[in-house]
């Protein structure tokens, strides 16, 4: 079969517009959906990404402040002296994390398999 160098053209342009859509649809169908606040080890806060505003942690005082915006998750405000926490800056994607040592907060985003099925036994 004979191409002609305006026929190999127009493949390679379907070929890639067929490759972003299916990679599109992809990370939509994986985006994540919700970060979780544990506090001192435990599960405290499930906040959906979705949902623009800003919580405030009353375990503290004064209360920490988390903003959720376009998706992404940043502790916005704390009083603690080294203030790495904020220096962070939001996370958005699955198994990152935001840590606070002074008052022993976690805030990450769960990956696909830690929503769906717990850990039932750790074999050394």
């Amino acid at each position: 079969m004979y191409f002609r160098k305006g026929d190999i053209f127009i493949y390679l342009f379907l070929t890639g517009i067929l490759w972003f859509s299916i990679s599109g649809l992809h990370s939509a169908r994986n985006s994540p959906s919700e970060a979780i606040v544990e506090i001192g080890g435990k599960e405290h806060y499930r906040f959906n990404l979705k949902k623009e505003g800003q919580y405030l942690l009353q375990e503290f005082s004064p209360p920490v402040e988390v903003t959720i915006k376009e998706g992404e998750i940043a502790i916005t405000h704390n009083d603690c002296p080294q203030q790495i926490c904020m220096k962070m800056g939001p996370i958005s994607k699955p198994g990152q994390t935001i840590v606070c040592v002074p008052k022993k907060i976690l805030i990450y985003i769960p990956t696909h398999e830690e929503t769906t099925a717990p850990i039932n036994t750790i074999t050394g």
